[in-house]
């Protein structure tokens, strides 16, 4: 039984966000973005492409031994098997392609 008061007003079972795939509510074209002037320089920062030092230091000098073990396990186990996922054979050719470039690193190593 469902009190009254505890019943959605509107589209019982439609989620509340849009785009969605069940095509329930739609965005109203009278509320986009707000425009507004802007004269001059609004912000101005320094920008460089290096996305790995972040990683590297948290990696490195905040994780202890075991929780880079578990970090490893876990991205690993996410990622293992998501381009078989995209085809089969383009899974099995990537990983041969890892299993080789491992191989080549372990036998330079070796010299």
């Amino acid at each position: 039984m469902q009190l009254p008061i505890n019943c959605p007003y509107r589209s019982p079972d439609a989620p509340n966000y849009y785009p969605n795939s069940f095509n329930g509510h739609k965005e109203c074209p009278c509320s986009g973005e707000s425009k507004f002037h802007v004269t001059g320089d609004v912000d101005r920062h320094e920008f460089d492409d290096d996305h790995f030092e972040q990683p590297r230091i948290f990696y490195t000098k905040v994780l202890e031994d075991e929780e880079r073990a578990r970090l490893e396990e876990n991205i690993f186990n996410s990622m293992k098997d998501c381009l078989a996922e995209v085809d089969a054979g383009f899974g099995n050719r990537l990983r041969k392609m890892i299993d080789n470039y491992r191989a080549e690193k372990v036998s330079y190593r070796d010299f």
